[in-house]
């Protein structure tokens, strides 16, 4: 994410503390702090690669925050790991959109799957549910290869995140994830290009 410097880390550790004690109500305080970040991450992410679509990235921060709730408390270990599973869900609410839309597209009844009102109305073009699907499957081969390179493109491409927040966030040097997020972008490209 875009880190936002307004933003006190302690209160947002202290609420990640709560939550993962088992208080719910301590990610309603804590949205308030993140909403910013959110937002610049899925605007980041539409801006530098969807440029064309106009899907809303409000609807995307406030889906995400949804699929964060019904995390497990103690899946959240830190900021930039609670900022990992943002760019986790963020993935998946347009995969999820994107999977719809090629149903849709081909007269298919979307398969039965759990889909929120903004996935099935979150409106990205043809060409950009194609190219979310094509990614989302080469991310899914690279993750059988290189578990850790493909968590770092969540990190870096779906959550806008920084080297350094994405090293904290998969306890890593920011060393290595700039070499394996050279070589993921690498094979990727290759990847992508032969489909």
């Amino acid at each position: 994410m875009l880190a936002d410097n307004s933003i006190p880390p302690a209160d947002v550790t202290l609420y990640l503390k709560e939550f993962s004690q088992g208080n719910k109500q301590a990610l309603d305080k804590l949205f308030p702090l993140v909403y910013n970040e959110l937002q610049n991450g899925a605007h980041y992410l539409r801006q530098q690669f969807f440029n064309l679509d106009t899907f809303n990235t409000t609807a995307i921060v406030h889906e995400a925050y949804l699929k964060l709730m019904q995390s497990s408390a103690s899946d959240i270990a830190s900021r930039s790991h609670f900022f990992y599973i943002a760019s986790m869900a963020m993935r998946q609410i347009l995969i999820n959109a994107s999977l719809r839309k090629r149903a849709l597209k081909r007269g298919e009844n979307p398969r039965k799957i759990d889909l929120s009102d903004v996935e099935n109305d979150l409106d990205v073009s043809d060409k950009t549910a194609e190219d979310l699907l094509l990614l989302n499957d080469a991310l899914k081969k690279l993750e059988m290869q290189d578990e850790r390179q493909a968590k770092i493109v969540e990190c870096r491409f779906f959550g806008g995140m920084s080297i350094e927040e994405t090293a904290i966030a998969l306890n890593v040097s920011p060393s290595t994830v700039k070499r394996s997020w050279n070589l993921a972008k690498a094979w990727l490209f290759v990847e992508l290009n032969e489909q």
